[in-house]
């Protein structure tokens, strides 16, 4: 046991026990030894009836579906775990993209069964900086089948411009050459939404409204080839 989650333990409050506990459930997720969840998750639950709320009974009770272990829905739960517990990872997802959470969207997303979810799950990890969730990402497409797993972004070569991310920067320069969002996601094995996304990001970023200004603005920052095909 960790020393905060020790701390919590000792303090004894909810404000101490619930968010100590969710962190040490989430981090038997992404090491993958779910066991290790169980005191945790034991820890929230002995508040329940006791004025365990709802958005916190809902939260363990996702993670418990997440990490296979006997998950029950309850009336009045926050729809955005309620979907998570019943299987609905599609809703899930969308509701966390409107919250504005996209790490927990992409919790969702790989969670599914589903290559392309898990694709983007895999570039929202990478885009986050999550190593431990990437890898998680990684393994469910292979289990899915996917042979070529990508990569994620090559580390810059420069200070990135305009305060473009490095995996938007390889977009750039891809757009430079007048590569349509299909070639750009068939070249990165990402799915063609996920190339959309980071096209109107780069396209937003600099200020552009099309992809031949977006060829122009390459070769303005020399990025690439800047004469499109």
């Amino acid at each position: 046991m960790s020393w905060c989650q020790d701390f919590a333990r000792r303090a004894g409050g909810y404000y101490d026990v619930i968010p100590a506990s969710l962190v040490a459930i989430e981090a038997a997720w992404l090491s993958g030894r779910p066991e290790s969840a169980r005191a945790p998750i034991a820890a929230i639950l002995k508040f329940d009836g006791t004025g365990l709320q709802a958005r916190h009974r809902g939260e363990v009770q996702r993670w418990l579906r997440r990490l296979g272990l006997p998950a029950a829905a309850f009336p009045d739960g926050p729809e955005v775990f309620a979907a998570g517990i019943r299987g609905d990872w599609r809703a899930a997802a969308a509701i966390w993209a409107e919250i504005g959470s996209p790490y927990h969207r992409a919790v969702e997303l790989v969670d599914s069964g589903d290559v392309e979810a898990t694709l983007e799950a895999l570039q929202i990890f990478d885009s986050l900086g999550s190593p431990p969730a990437v890898q998680i990402a990684r393994r469910r497409l292979r289990d899915l089948g996917v042979h070529q797993v990508p990569r994620g972004p090559k580390p810059a070569t420069r200070t990135n411009p305009a305060g473009l991310t490095d995996r938007q920067v390889e977009i750039l320069i891809m757009l430079s050459t007048g590569s349509t969002n299909a070639e750009i996601a068939a070249q990165l094995v990402v799915s063609v939404r996920t190339v959309d996304h980071h096209v109107s990001a780069v396209l937003q970023k600099l200020g552009l409204t099309n992809r031949r200004q977006a060829a122009k603005a390459a070769a303005d920052l020399g990025l690439g080839q800047t004469t499109p095909r």
